[in-house]
């Protein structure tokens, strides 16, 4: 196969698995939750389950559906969005929370989430993966404006440069800026959970200094089982644990490729375990990183992943020319939030016990929520 051709058969799955729904991968992702165990199956449908990374929603669907999700953080101002777009994209998630109301709700609060538990229900939490539409002359009264809007998990900053830090994929690593301080003081006053997913490994550790209260990575891999600078080192991962903080374990294909064969649930259990053995299971989640409405993902935004630029590039040319065809653009055995079950099933393969297994499906994330945003 030429690379022109691993090319084409790359692109043309990044495109179906974003933007398009396509009633093969859909047969696809339900065979694999066909399979699962009746044990996997009580145990899933019992747990608080939160992920930390979803994007898109605009109805409830199969996705939802068979995530079982109590909680989904949604990226929702998007990722160069400006304080205007910012605000209509929170409008249009108020207005899809309230045409879906018999399925979402609003997660103001982390009792909202439990009351999604016990209704049935799935409790949607405002959250960015880019500050800058928090970005103005008060960074305090803006972070609270966005707080009194519904904004519970905001990013410091993103892939490249913000006006807070450097990103990950950032040549420089320039660490924090004096904004990108005042943004944190702000975030925590205001109640929003201070995400630090994406940002350089100097950024992210200047800015636990500056923390005084729980930060999470959203959806970050360890670097020491998967080289890309996306991840996260173990001394961050550490650091974040000795505050109390989640890691959430991220499907993404690029940043949970070894380079030893094409990316699987099983390496994405092997980050769990990973991350377990290093700072304690009470400090792993996950953050799937998945549109939350099938096809939705923005076209455009597509084309410019469709672009195989370094350092994601090699993954799916892999992927490509290893038979992967359509099912290039996600790992085997987990083709969205829609397979949260088949993580839980390779849990209990093994050997994590179901108290761990709850834990990490959301029970820690929730602990964050409780000491980070504020109550009613």
């Amino acid at each position: 196969m030429t690379e022109l051709e691993q090319v084409r058969i790359a692109q043309e799955a990044i495109m179906t698995y974003y933007s398009t729904d396509d009633p093969e991968i859909k047969a696809y992702a339900l065979s694999i939750n066909a399979g699962v165990s009746p044990e996997a199956v009580r145990i899933h449908r019992e747990a608080t389950v939160i992920d930390t990374c979803s994007f898109y929603l605009e109805s409830y669907n199969w996705h939802l559906k068979e995530s079982g999700v109590t909680a989904l953080n949604l990226t929702v101002p998007q990722n160069l969005a400006g304080t205007g777009s910012a605000v209509n994209s929170i409008i249009d998630h108020y207005e899809a929370i309230a045409n879906n109301s018999d399925h979402f709700l609003l997660a103001e609060t982390a009792d909202d989430i439990r009351t999604a538990k016990k209704e049935g229900k799935i409790a949607m939490i405002l959250g960015a993966q880019n500050p800058r539409f928090v970005e103005h002359a008060s960074l305090e009264a803006s972070t609270e404006a966005f707080a009194r809007l519904g904004m519970r998990i905001i990013q410091i900053g993103y892939n490249q440069r913000t006006f807070a830090t450097d990103g990950c994929l950032c040549e420089t690593d320039g660490g924090l800026s004096p904004l990108g301080r005042k943004l944190i003081q702000g975030l925590e006053k205001a109640g929003i959970t201070v995400d630090l997913s994406h940002i350089s490994p100097r950024s992210a550790m200047e800015a636990m200094d500056v923390c005084t209260k729980t930060p999470i990575f959203s959806h970050s891999n360890p670097r020491k089982l998967f080289d890309h600078p996306r991840n996260i080192s173990d001394e961050a991962a550490k650091k974040c644990a000795a505050m109390g903080g989640v890691i959430g374990v991220c499907s993404y294909v690029p940043i949970l490729w070894n380079r030893e064969h094409l990316p699987c649930i099983e390496d994405f259990v092997d980050a769990i375990a990973y991350y377990g053995d290093l700072v304690g299971i009470d400090h792993v989640g996950i953050g799937i990183d998945s549109n939350a409405e099938p096809s939705a993902y923005d076209r455009h935004d597509t084309r410019h992943l469709m672009e195989l630029n370094h350092p994601n590039r090699d993954v799916y040319l892999a992927a490509a020319a290893g038979g992967r065809g359509k099912r290039s653009a996600f790992p085997e055995g987990l083709h969205s939030l829609a397979n949260i079950v088949n993580i839980v099933e390779h849990m209990l393969r093994r050997g994590f016990s179901e108290a761990d297994i709850k834990k990490v499906m959301g029970e820690n994330y929730l602990r964050v929520f409780d000491q980070t945003w504020r109550k009613k």
